[in-house]
């Protein structure tokens, strides 16, 4: 049986979280204060999968100079977080994203949905902003324990034959 608006308030409720909730699109508005800003998060319902989204993320770089680096930061983290992704919408903002299907939903999908996308907001917040608007930021967190930040050309140093 697949999760109904009943049950995604439930779960909100059960989570103490403030929302606001729109009926006709099935669409709920909450949000939090992380450490490093402030994330309004939509969740969005269809049939087959529940939606958590922070969108923008992070606006589109001003400087095209940042965007080959970002892109390729976001594409690093994609591979090492769970159960979230990082992408990039039709206008260039970085969008935050977890996707779980309806499914069999129960509270402690719902309850690491939002504990996911909360943990991976507040923790790469700060790193995403800089590499959107300075070229020549270098990530204070590595992707994974004793990888290198991003190199100067948005590289890893190694030359390609």
């Amino acid at each position: 049986m697949a999760a109904s608006t009943d049950t995604v308030h439930q779960y909100f409720d059960n989570y103490g979280w403030q929302y606001e909730f729109d009926p006709t699109t099935t669409t709920w508005r909450t949000g939090f204060r992380g450490d490093t800003s402030n994330f309004n998060i939509i969740v969005h319902l269809t049939e087959n999968w529940l939606f958590f989204a922070l969108n923008p993320f992070v606006n589109c770089p001003k400087d095209p100079a940042c965007t080959p680096r970002l892109h390729h930061h976001l594409l690093r983290l994609n591979h090492v977080v769970n159960m979230a992704k990082f992408s990039v919408d039709e206008e260039g903002d970085v969008v935050l994203t977890v996707e779980l299907p309806t499914e069999s939903l129960d509270y402690s999908d719902f309850a690491d949905g939002l504990n996911a996308l909360s943990y991976y907001a507040d923790t790469y917040y700060l790193d995403i902003l800089n590499l959107a608007q300075n070229p020549d930021y270098e990530p204070t967190l590595p992707v994974e324990d004793g990888d290198p930040p991003v190199g100067d050309n948005g590289d890893r140093g190694l030359e390609m034959n």
